[in-house]
């Protein structure tokens, strides 16, 4: 991507495309974009998986979704659905790893499931039966857990949408909304004054 004042030029390996404004979501790969913009963004894998419960206490329309805020560290979860087994996984932790290099699968690390059934044989001891399946998924994590959705620092028809720290797929609809409303009309009725850069001026260069 290529940013002057008044147009935006994204080269693709087949064609360049030119546009009045853009919006730039890179993800996990944001790091890659320096020094186009530099975010506060690490790229952090997360292990999640299912457990066999001892009950059908655990099952959909019986069992909520839940988090836990422990001892043992933040969590969140949900209930077995048609027999897939307890869903839990870690919101905290997690380790750094490079967009650019695979992403080692579940397993590769003791803690992927140890962490797991450590806190559900504390807190909820019959859900923490066998593993019945076990996946790692990829953060983009800001430091405040909070999204960057703000207009870039030198190129104003450029916005910048990311950190969305696991939880941003849940907004999508309405982050969509947002950020087509400012590229389109320049505004949005939405307060996006919590997701501004400025609250990381000490950690955003260009």
């Amino acid at each position: 991507m290529k940013a002057k004042a008044g147009f935006v030029s994204v080269c693709t390996e087949q064609e360049e495309y030119q546009a009045g404004a853009a919006i730039l979501s890179a993800g996990a790969w944001f790091r890659t974009l320096s020094p186009f913009v530099n975010l506060p963004i690490r790229a952090v894998r997360k292990a999640v998986a299912w457990f066999e419960t001892g009950s059908p206490a655990f099952d959909a329309g019986r069992f909520p979704g839940f988090t836990l805020n422990t001892r043992k560290g933040g969590y969140y979860g949900f209930p077995s659905i048609g027999g897939s087994g307890l869903k839990i996984g870690r919101h905290d932790t997690g380790s750094i790893w490079d967009p650019d290099q695979p992403l080692a699968p579940f397993g590769s690390h003791a803690e992927d499931e140890g962490d797991l059934r450590d806190v559900l044989e504390a807190y909820m001891p019959r859900a923490a039966g066998r593993l019945k399946r076990g996946i790692v998924c990829k953060y983009e994590m800001s430091p405040d857990e909070g999204f960057i959705i703000d207009r870039h620092p030198e190129f104003p028809h450029v916005w910048i949408a990311g950190g969305f720290s696991g939880h941003g797929f849940k907004f999508s609809s309405v982050v969509g909304k947002m950020l087509s409303d400012l590229v389109i009309d320049g505004h949005t009725t939405h307060d996006i004054r919590p997701f501004s850069l400025a609250r990381f001026n000490r950690t955003v260069s260009v």
